[in-house]
């Protein structure tokens, strides 16, 4: 009798351990998920609006091109395939893409998305961005762009060599950025913080494509480039602020890392100076009921280029006045746009809440001219101080 009430335990227990194991085995299985090979991975999303309807475009990678070597292409197949419709929003426009498509089309891999003018001008940024919100999808890593440019042909663009497109500058910004520190990329999230914070101003890196600097042995080549930034609120759009205008705000933003200075003496070439690692402090002063932004930026600078005989003094002040004098042309500009480009209007929000409520409209503080004051510190370091000429003379 014993033993076969043990051999009644040892079956119920066994039994008990086969169902486990099976239901282990159900749980785990991913029964709901499409297989890789039957998808296409969106890696970029544009939106423009023409002819009176909003078109979207997808950027489709040929992940296989990342198998070969130096990530290039092996020559076989495309490395990029463009999809694009048009419809009176946004969503619609994709469904239309979705009539053609011979494959699923997966968002979770979506790295960017591009505006152009035309999309900003009729608010689809504010479209854009509560579609990506609220799709399960996409991320709020995504970066975000702005562009005055042929948007297909910014979506066809490849790297230098037929580089894979997975890396260009559109999603690989940060590979540059630590060499030229011009404008900062800036995510959907960063996007959405800055256009719900005081200020309201949210601004969007431009880019455009440019075929006079790169060029192969048979014809030149069109490449990505960084021209500027275009600024928005959340109902409203300001303008692009680009060229030589946007280059005070290499100055004034977050970690800045490297960036150029010429130097001219007599109307000539005098001397390159490397502009490293630039940190701004403000101090915030009233009068009356004016609130006065004394900014302050330290910065370490190291000669890399002596054109001719120059004295450090001299080369110091050029230095502090040219960069002042950036950091004030893009302020100004922005200004005739009705743009807070350095959130003044923030900073005096979190310093001075009290001031901030009592001048405040709708989120924002009147500036002028006047409400920014600047002063720099160059602080030389390097390259050789005590030789301020040319090597070869």
């Amino acid at each position: 009798m014993e033993r076969e009430g043990q051999e009644r335990i040892e079956s119920y227990l066994m039994r008990r351990v086969v169902i486990v194991v099976v239901l282990l085995f159900l749980l785990s299985g991913c029964w709901d998920l499409e297989e890789a090979d039957r998808m296409d991975y969106v890696h970029g999303i544009g939106v423009d609006y023409k002819n009176d309807k909003v078109t979207v475009y997808i950027q489709i990678v040929n992940l296989g091109t990342l198998g070969n070597t130096e990530g290039g292409s092996s020559g076989e197949s495309d490395q990029v395939t463009i999809a694009s419709a048009s419809a009176d929003n946004i969503n619609s426009a994709v469904f239309n893409i979705y009539k053609s498509a011979q494959r699923r089309l997966y968002w979770g891999h979506d790295t960017f998305v591009i505006l152009t003018e035309e999309a900003l001008e009729q608010n689809l940024m504010k479209n854009a961005l509560d579609l990506i919100d609220r799709y399960r999808e996409t991320r709020y890593r995504i970066r975000i762009f702005s562009t005055k440019d042929d948007l297909e042909g910014l979506l066809k663009a490849s790297p230098a060599f037929d580089g894979s497109p997975i890396f260009t500058r559109l999603t690989d910004i940060d590979n540059t950025y630590e060499q030229s520190s011009r404008i900062k990329d800036i995510s959907i999230r960063e996007l959405l913080i800055s256009l719900h914070e005081p200020g309201h101003n949210g601004m969007i890196p431009a880019v455009g494509i440019t075929d006079n600097t790169w060029e192969t042995e048979k014809e030149p080549k069109q490449m990505i480039e960084s021209v500027g930034v275009a600024i928005a609120t959340p109902n409203n759009f300001n303008g692009f602020i680009t060229g030589d205008d946007i280059n005070g705000l290499r100055w004034m933003q977050r970690d800045s890392k490297r960036n150029n200075v010429s130097v001219y003496k007599d109307g000539k070439p005098a001397s390159e100076v490397i502009i490293v690692k630039p940190k701004v402090s403000f101090d915030i002063t009233k009068k009356g009921e004016k609130v006065i932004f004394n900014a302050t930026v330290n910065a370490k600078g190291i000669i890399n280029e002596v054109l001719q005989d120059i004295d450090q003094k001299f080369l110091v002040k050029e230095l502090e006045k040219n960069i002042k004098k950036e950091i004030m042309q893009t302020y100004k500009k922005a200004l005739e746009i009705d743009a807070d480009i350095y959130r003044l209007s923030e900073k005096l929000y979190r310093r001075d809440l009290k001031t901030w409520k009592k001048i405040e409209k709708k989120g924002e503080i009147k500036l002028d001219e006047n409400s920014l004051q600047v002063k720099v510190n160059i602080d030389l370091v390097n390259s050789k101080l005590n030789n301020i000429k040319p090597i070869v003379e």
